[in-house]
């Protein structure tokens, strides 16, 4: 029988305690890694959705309450012009036009300007009076925007970090015949 001073775990139990521990947090970090990693990896693909859904939800709502649209190529920037019609009465005309360039890994910006008034493709320093939409914007294997009678056509592939890039395509119509009389150019 042992004196109740020397009572207690031994060297080798608490060894094989520590050890068990050990494993057992082992495991606990690599899938608190792993789910880390996946959280990143979802958060990058939701935010280059987004970020293009944004764009295409941007240029639907514009050309489709347009009167007027018109496209320009210039190099290898895109300039997308429309003119809309207010909700208040009197009617009071809008133009709204977005600009995609692949500078600074490719970035697409909106202006609107109510009442109507001339809205020209930007150059250097005046993107600091447009908003940008989203950047890490390149065409989805045809140019951002593309048009044909009033039906515009807006092909993204978003970067989306590590993943592959987030693809958004769609294409928007005018409800209304086009009409000359534009105030945007």
């Amino acid at each position: 029988m042992r004196p109740e001073a020397q009572e207690g775990f031994t060297l080798v139990e608490l060894l094989i305690y520590m050890l068990f521990a050990l494993v057992v947090l082992s495991i606990i970090g690599g899938l608190l890694i792993s789910s880390l990693s996946i959280e990143r990896d979802v958060r990058s693909a939701s935010t280059a959705a987004d970020t293009g859904q944004l764009i295409s939800r941007s240029v639907q709502v514009g050309v489709r309450n347009a009167s007027y649209v018109a496209l320009q190529n210039i190099d290898d920037t895109q300039f997308l012009l429309a003119r809309t019609a207010g909700t208040t009465s009197p009617v009071v005309w809008a133009c709204q036009a977005w600009f995609f360039t692949p500078a600074g890994g490719g970035t697409v910006y909106t202006k609107r300007l109510s009442p109507a008034a001339v809205i020209a493709p930007p150059t250097g320093a005046a993107l600091t009076s447009w908003i940008k939409l989203g950047d890490g914007v390149s065409p989805g294997g045809t140019p951002v925007f593309g048009g044909v009678d009033g039906r515009i056509t807006v092909a993204l592939a978003i970067d989306a970090g590590e993943n592959l890039p987030v693809s958004i395509n769609s294409t928007a119509t005018m409800r209304t015949l086009a009409t000359r009389s534009d105030p945007c150019a």
